[in-house]
């Protein structure tokens, strides 16, 4: 039988003795769900993919990712719900492996009040350590660190920010602040690397920038800023394109 089929709450209950665990899901704890949380809630349980995909994550204790499944939704870094109304519209121009669908079907209302739901689960995260210099890898030199650093930016960053760097991505309009603008010379020139390579790590509070600290390794967020830098420097990084182009 599916289990799309049988009563949410009633398939919580039965993964939570099965594994012995007197510990309920979170939205069926004392503390009572916001109204808007509860909305978000009753639409978890009625999208099926959400309910067949998600509901161990959130019926079982919280311990380790259970192999196999889809991970730990309480796991998951906080998100603001524009990121969310981005992901839940296209899924793949937020993250590009993941297999979700997109729930672009869902009204503005219904995806905030899943958004309210989902960030319910989550737990704050821990302040992030500060990130100098020293912290961050050396790279290649000339084309060979450009296409590395394109590759990641095309891969990664371009559902927000756009193959121009502008912040025109396929989702960069459902997000607010919008995207960065890359290509504002006057603001790139004021930041440091430490700072662009601190926001890639650890994402920026309030916006719907995310962190990539577990995502991409310490050398690819270093490669993606300083092909980032290029946007800024149009005669630059259209001889790096050129170059880039006769490579191929």
């Amino acid at each position: 039988m599916r289990i799309s089929l049988l009563p949410i709450s009633f398939l919580c209950l039965v993964l939570i003795l099965a594994q012995g665990c007197d510990q309920w899901p979170e939205p069926a704890r004392i503390r009572a769900l916001t109204p808007l949380e509860e909305k978000g809630w009753k639409i978890f349980e009625r999208e099926s993919c959400f309910s067949s995909c998600h509901l161990q994550t959130i019926a079982s204790p919280g311990g380790e990712d259970v192999p196999g499944f889809v991970p730990d939704l309480r796991k998951r870094p906080n998100r603001t719900p524009d990121w969310y109304l981005a992901y839940l519209i296209n899924p793949r121009a937020v993250l590009p492996f993941s297999p979700m669908t997109s729930y672009g079907y869902l009204s503005r209302d219904e995806i905030e009040a899943l958004a309210a739901f989902l960030s319910r689960l989550k737990k704050d995260s821990p302040a992030p350590e500060p990130i100098s210099t020293k912290d961050i890898p050396e790279t290649p030199p000339g084309i060979e660190g450009y296409q590395a650093g394109r590759s990641i930016f095309f891969m990664y960053c371009v559902g927000c920010h756009g193959e121009s760097g502008s912040g025109g991505g396929p989702v960069g309009h459902l997000l607010s602040p919008e995207p960065r603008d890359f290509t504002d010379a006057i603001w790139m020139n004021k930041q440091t690397e430490a700072y662009l390579f601190s926001v890639t790590t650890d994402g920026k509070p309030d916006t719907a920038m995310p962190p990539f600290k577990d995502i991409l390794t310490a050398k690819e967020r270093a490669l993606v800023i300083r092909y980032v830098q290029f946007f800024a420097d149009p005669v630059a990084r259209e001889r790096m394109e050129l170059r880039f182009v006769l490579k191929q």
